[in-house]
């Protein structure tokens, strides 16, 4: 089987340069992922939650003109341009689009891996909150780093009602203002979480956690939430990487190993100035990976990824948010904070459009 391109992955980065390239009269496009689902992660402490399905039906989000093919690839014979899948499909493509996104990773801390659970894809997410539901009432469940995951996961928990909440991390909110910070630490003592700050994780045992400065704390459940970690899938393929095992791109998205491959999102790495992994980062570059293949298929030269960031938004429950505005680095501009009602109304948005490519009414969020 053949395509002009493949895509490998369907989270929110192939998502977007499929519905791109699916623009575009006489191109054949092929999304390859294990999943017959398009797993929204920014919903999934919801879905632990019990508030939100968190995934949808791969061909209800696709351009009916992309073909499906649900299957894992194994290795990228990037020398034939060939993908090799694990039920022993060989896909043969004229450009690739990298974007097998990312998973948990807590290594670092010991015990982890035995006893807590992250949420980071959906069978971990699953797991979670299978865990949970088979807590007693008025269980503790600490939530392990405080950047903006393990806030959303504690403050739906702590709404929830169904445990009490701890919260351990080095430095809450650490991505956001000072004057952000303030106002988490008050959002999350309203819904009663108890928060644990400048101080790390040794080791999770079985209905403990030990602490780097020597305290031992009493749990039901840990949830992990302080690392995530590439696709291995180009380190296997013999790609080049860098330390984490994400593939290298240029500044135009093309890899440094083929220029027939392109990739976006948390799998891949802009050499010494990575994106943030985030759906705000995946999406405009998922667009932007679409648009150099498009190019390159016309003989035009690539142009470079334009960073423009907008914001970190961090959902505390059903009814609050919080929304802190950046500049197109990313770096917080200390007194653009939105909170409360507005900034939920806000989020929600926010995580509707993602579902559509970025497209918030009648803006497109690009960095193209």
């Amino acid at each position: 089987m053949s395509a002009d391109v493949v895509i490998v992955g369907a989270g929110y980065a192939g998502i977007s340069a499929a519905k791109r390239l699916a623009a575009v009269d006489g191109v054949r496009v092929t999304m390859v992922n294990p999943s017959p689902y398009f797993v929204e992660r920014i919903r999934l402490h919801q879905y632990v939650a019990g508030n939100h399905p968190a995934r949808r039906p791969l061909r209800a989000v696709l351009p009916t003109r992309v073909h499906l093919t649900i299957d894992t690839v194994s290795v990228i014979d990037e020398r034939n341009h060939v993908v090799h899948t694990g039920s022993g499909r060989e896909l043969s493509y004229g450009h690739l689009v990298y974007t097998p996104g990312s998973h948990s990773d807590a290594h670092d801390i010991r015990g982890a891996a035995e006893h807590a659970v992250s949420l980071g894809t959906w069978t971990e997410a699953e797991r979670a909150r299978h865990r949970l539901r088979a807590l007693p009432s008025g269980a503790v469940v600490t939530v392990v780093g405080g950047g903006l995951t393990g806030i959303e996961v504690a403050a739906e928990l702590a709404e929830n009602g169904s445990a009490r909440v701890h919260l351990v991390t080095g430095e809450l909110g650490h991505s956001l203002s000072a004057a952000a910070r303030v106002l988490l630490r008050i959002a999350l003592a309203e819904l009663g979480v108890t928060v644990v700050e400048q101080v790390a994780v040794a080791e999770i045992g079985d209905r403990k956690i030990a602490l780097t400065d020597g305290t031992v704390l009493s749990t039901d459940l840990a949830v992990t939430t302080t690392a995530f970690a590439p696709s291995d899938l180009a380190r296997g393929s013999g790609m080049e990487v860098d330390g984490s095992g994400a593939l290298l791109v240029d500044e135009t998205l093309l890899s440094t190993t083929s220029p027939a491959i392109v990739g976006a999102g948390d799998g891949v790495a802009l050499g010494a100035d990575p994106l943030r992994m985030s759906c705000q980062a995946a999406i405009p570059s998922g667009i932007h990976a679409a648009e150099t293949v498009l190019r390159l298929r016309a003989g035009l030269s690539p142009k470079p990824l334009r960073r423009r960031y907008i914001g970190q938004a961090v959902s505390l429950g059903r009814k609050n948010a919080l929304v802190q505005f950046t500049d197109f680095t990313d770096r917080p501009l200390p007194q653009l904070v939105l909170t409360h009602g507005g900034a939920a109304l806000l989020k929600e948005q926010i995580c509707r459009a993602t579902v559509r490519g970025g497209q918030l009414g009648p803006v497109r969020y690009r960095w193209s």
